[in-house]
């Protein structure tokens, strides 16, 4: 668990300083994101950036500055992956207004951390 927590923080950060590439690279390909119940496999790491692309510009449109996991919870972990929630926190500096949601991911291993292999987020504002 203590290796996954690292991760998501350093996730949280990219995402913070809107840092494309940072983002991408979290991820393995290929990878399945699932949003809204549907489904979408990024075959390439040029998908993976245009992904990328896609919710920093929705992040830039709410103009959120903060990202932070509220709450990691490993729910299985094994030695060629791990299995995890995490409760999301973006919000504004100096601000009350904030969006809350959960994401559930499917981690393998990396030479030097984790990837994302299957991200499927649940209730989320976008």
């Amino acid at each position: 668990m203590e290796a996954v927590r690292p991760f998501f923080k350093r996730y949280a950060q990219a995402f913070a300083a809107y840092d494309a590439d940072a983002i991408a690279a979290c991820y393995v390909v290929p990878c399945l994101l699932v949003r809204d119940g549907l489904p979408t496999a990024l075959a390439t790491e040029d998908d993976v950036a245009a992904s990328v692309a896609a919710l920093l510009d929705l992040h830039r449109a709410w103009d959120v500055q903060t990202v932070r996991p509220a709450e990691v919870t490993l729910l299985e972990e094994g030695p060629g992956h791990a299995t995890a929630r995490v409760d999301w926190r973006l919000g504004r500096s100096r601000s009350r207004m904030a969006w809350t949601f959960a994401t559930t991911y499917t981690l393998v291993p990396s030479a030097d951390s984790w990837r994302l292999a299957v991200a499927v987020t649940h209730d989320a504002p976008f």
